[in-house]
């Protein structure tokens, strides 16, 4: 994701971007890191923007059986409400209170941040034009939606979904993005 969001980075000196990351993510965790001190040599420090990140529970392990899945992924439910409604830390020079887009390549955490947006919009918690969530499947999916995919598919929780394969796009009828990641040169 951090790679997709690389590419033509606005130069918004007010964006603040939040982070969720499950919980034994390391290597995630280290790519953000990574993508942030970037965007600051790149960008400089003023224009770079401000950001955050949290640790969440992971909404389901793999492996996990699924029978305990409903109450990992309620602990995540329970840990993101918050986060969605929390706005950005007073240091960050963003005015928003509450996201505007949510990009999310799942897995099951992402849905769960999904659900989340969908459920506060619906309640009519958060202004309906807030937190749209753009769900964009993995590259490696070639023939079909991955579950995560599938669940945004048929729930429509997703504003707009994304693949990168002309096959995947006809075959579930969405749209068909081409190949987001290009690797940096140099």
């Amino acid at each position: 994701m951090l790679a997709m969001m690389g590419i033509d980075f606005p130069n918004i000196p007010d964006m603040h971007r939040r982070y969720l990351i499950s919980s034994g993510d390391a290597m995630s965790l280290k790519h953000l890191d990574a993508f942030e001190n970037d965007l600051k040599d790149t960008h400089g420090e003023e224009q770079a923007g401000t950001h955050d990140k949290y640790i969440v529970a992971r909404a389901r392990k793999i492996h996990q059986s699924l029978l305990t899945t409903p109450f990992t992924a309620l602990l995540s439910v329970i840990q993101i409400f918050p986060l969605l409604l929390t706005s950005p830390f007073k240091g960050a020079r963003s005015r928003q209170q509450f996201p505007d887009i949510i990009l999310t390549n799942g897995p099951a955490t992402g849905f769960i941040v999904g659900l989340v947006a969908y459920t506060l919009k619906m309640f009519y918690i958060v202004p309906e034009d807030t937190m749209q969530v753009l769900y964009i499947e993995s590259w490696a999916r070639i023939r079909t939606l991955s579950l995560t995919g599938k669940l945004f598919h048929r729930t429509g929780f997703a504003d707009l979904l994304l693949v990168q394969h002309e096959k995947v796009a006809r075959t579930y009828g969405v749209k068909n993005a081409g190949c987001m990641v290009v690797k940096r040169t140099g």
